[in-house]
């Protein structure tokens, strides 16, 4: 099988921005979210593209990031408006009930979209992410921030190294990776003077009803496993799942384990697909 060939488009905000994204793939669409701290959303089209036989994912770029319009203030770089822009982008689309897929601080968002819209999730995927930021010790205080996209660009390659169990087994073709990615130093300053504290959805975690997948390596370095236990313990009736010998990157470490996962969980079978909308 192979998958549809790629659409890119823009959506218009609420607010008359406009949001690229891309729709790859074919079968149910999933929404897939960026991370909120300033990279764009190209990682995930090429590190979830092995369930392009089985979805069709949408990917979209946050505001000032990537091909999307940037934001006129920092208060835009919240989780709210990131949601407040996936909608806009299911909405141009055509799409109004879809699969959402988050990883990381795209967890956040991801969660954040299925408290804001709990009737646009059919079903919800969390991937190494966690209900909080302000799980560590320190205050954050003492920070360098990068200043450059350059430098943002080698403190991620850094970070991607760091949070690999076996980093020489990607090391090549993150670095290939690498120089297509965009990323904005100033939403990144801003989610962690201001966003990485007050995020907290603890509370809210039992309000969220949909079918729910979580996916947390054991040897995750960057967000402990004991985020995703309090995920799973907080979001009635979801599923977790750990994979063994496996880091921050369950898609990419365990990808044959990560895609039979998402195919069990959504009831995907080997028949020949469409891209459709979740019902």
């Amino acid at each position: 099988m192979c998958a549809l060939q790629a659409e890119e488009g823009f959506a218009t905000t609420a607010d008359g921005l406009r949001i690229y994204h891309r729709v790859s793939g074919r079968g149910p669409f999933a929404l897939v979210m960026p991370v909120n701290w300033g990279m764009d959303s190209y990682i995930y089209t090429k590190g979830l593209s092995s369930l392009e036989f089985w979805l069709a994912l949408v990917t979209f770029d946050p505001r000032s990031v990537g091909r999307s319009e940037p934001a006129r203030m920092a208060d835009e770089f919240a989780m709210s408006v990131t949601a407040q822009d996936a909608a806009a982008v299911a909405d141009a689309i055509g799409l109004s009930r879809t699969v959402v897929i988050g990883h990381s601080s795209g967890g956040a968002v991801a969660l954040t979209y299925a408290l804001a819209y709990p009737e646009r999730v059919s079903h919800l995927v969390l991937v190494s992410t966690a209900p909080r930021w302000a799980y560590e010790d320190s205050t954050g205080s003492d920070v360098s921030y990068p200043t450059s996209e350059a430098a943002m660009r080698e403190e991620v390659r850094r970070s991607f190294h760091a949070a690999v169990r076996e980093p020489s087994r990607f090391q090549k073709a993150f670095d290939d990776l690498l120089p297509r990615m965009r990323f904005s130093p100033e939403r990144f300053r801003w989610a962690g003077e201001v966003e990485w504290a007050t995020y907290d959805v603890r509370r809210e975690l039992r309000e969220i009803r949909a079918p729910t997948l979580i996916v947390h390596g054991r040897d995750d370095s960057v967000v402990p496993l004991e985020e995703g236990v309090q995920l799973h313990r907080g979001i009635g009736g979801s599923k977790l799942v750990v994979p063994d010998n496996c880091g921050h990157w369950p898609f990419v470490e365990r990808r044959a384990e990560f895609v039979s996962l998402i195919r069990d969980f959504l009831g995907l079978d080997d028949g020949p697909r469409r891209r459709t909308a979740q019902s």
